[in-house]
């Protein structure tokens, strides 16, 4: 991670009307479809992403977070079918939650009759102790890990500032294949400091990279960038140095990827997700009109229940024909970016900023 970075993600997480930080309990939160998270509070993530909110510390109160989790577990909605568990960064980083805590949330989980139980954590929490722990608390049920990657590309993991090192997570990936456990990996779309054109570019080599060097059962799950309040891309965006995407660009993404390996991809917060301790305007979605905007929720909704590749690569191709006013718009804005300096000289030049907005 850089050092201006870090030190501006940590000063807008540490804004003074900041209530992030509240005492909250575990929650149940829709992430489309089937699938469902399980939050639970935590210490906080300590890596500085600069798209992300997870960094704030939560009060952990073991007992009253168990006796949520009790709750939560016995009235889940009769169509889950996957239960994501998700902490305020990694859920097996010892520093957050501690290790025991993590048993026994799973262990309440492993009462359950849900399918698949899948663990949002960071790649290097894995390890082989806790891999052959957890295998033996949810026996019976299929387990699965979900691992920020957002980019291959190590530019772009720069601009995010992402603690990776891709060669070592697909090494991760691949062992969890050998060990019966899935994998999925989410991708970013819309970097900062990137032309639209770059953003696409960038989505599709990572896309590519996973199917090169991952198993074919690793998910890969889409993202456009949602802007929330407290990250380094929302004080970018108010500086007028980062734009909320447009959802067209999320489809030319769909669009672009290998039709044959739409069956691998999915899609997560394409204008779904709320904030829990903020409300509805602490995220800020990806753009559209009015005349479109209903139609493609319904595609992401029936793109997200498909359950077949042929299915997917159908609503794509309709998706594909829709024409709208705002469409041409993005289409006009990403033909008329056009950027002389290299990636490298705009990083430099934005942590100079930062320095100077942040008194570093």
């Amino acid at each position: 991670m850089n050092d201006i970075l870090t030190k501006s993600v940590w000063k807008m997480r540490m804004t003074d009307d900041c209530k992030a930080g509240q005492e909250v309990n575990a929650a149940l939160i829709p992430s489309g479809g089937t699938s469902y998270q399980l939050y639970v509070p935590s210490g906080g993530c300590h890596n500085a992403c600069v798209f992300c909110n997870y960094g704030f510390k939560h009060p952990v109160r073991k007992e009253e977070i168990l006796k949520r989790v009790e709750h939560i577990c016995r009235f889940l909605p009769a169509n889950i079918e996957t239960l994501i568990l998700e902490s305020s960064g990694s859920f097996l980083d010892d520093r957050e939650l501690p290790a025991e805590l993590q048993y026994q949330i799973m262990g309440i989980v492993a009462r359950t009759k849900v399918y698949r139980v899948q663990i949002e954590t960071h790649y290097k929490t894995v390890t082989y102790e806790k891999v052959k722990k957890i295998l033996q608390i949810l026996k019976g049920h299929a387990v699965a890990f979900e691992f920020g990657l957002e980019s291959a590309e190590e530019t772009t993991l720069g601009i995010y500032n992402k603690d990776i090192d891709v060669g070592e997570l697909f090494q991760i990936v691949r062992n969890c294949h050998h060990l019966g456990i899935e994998t999925s990996l989410n991708v970013m779309v819309g970097a900062p400091l990137l032309t639209v054109q770059e953003q696409v570019e960038d989505v599709l080599y990572t896309v590519q990279d996973i199917l090169k060097w991952c198993p074919e059962s690793t998910a890969i799950v889409l993202f456009p960038l949602n802007i929330k309040d407290y990250t380094l891309v929302k004080h970018m965006y108010n500086q007028g140095r980062y734009s909320v995407i447009s959802h067209w660009e999320f489809i030319e993404v769909l669009e672009k990827i290998p039709r044959d390996a739409l069956d691998r991809v999915y899609i997560s917060w394409w204008g779904n997700r709320v904030n829990e301790f903020h409300g509805k305007d602490a995220i800020i979605h990806p753009k559209s009109c009015d005349n479109c905007h209903d139609r493609l929720m319904e595609f992401y909704t029936r793109f997200v229940n498909a359950d077949s590749l042929q299915e997917k690569q159908r609503l794509v191709e309709e998706i594909s024909k829709v024409t709208c006013n705002c469409r041409d718009d993005y289409e006009k804005e990403k033909s008329s970016q056009k950027m002389d300096k290299h990636i490298y000289q705009r990083l430099d030049e934005e942590r100079e900023k930062l320095k100077k907005e942040f008194d570093l």
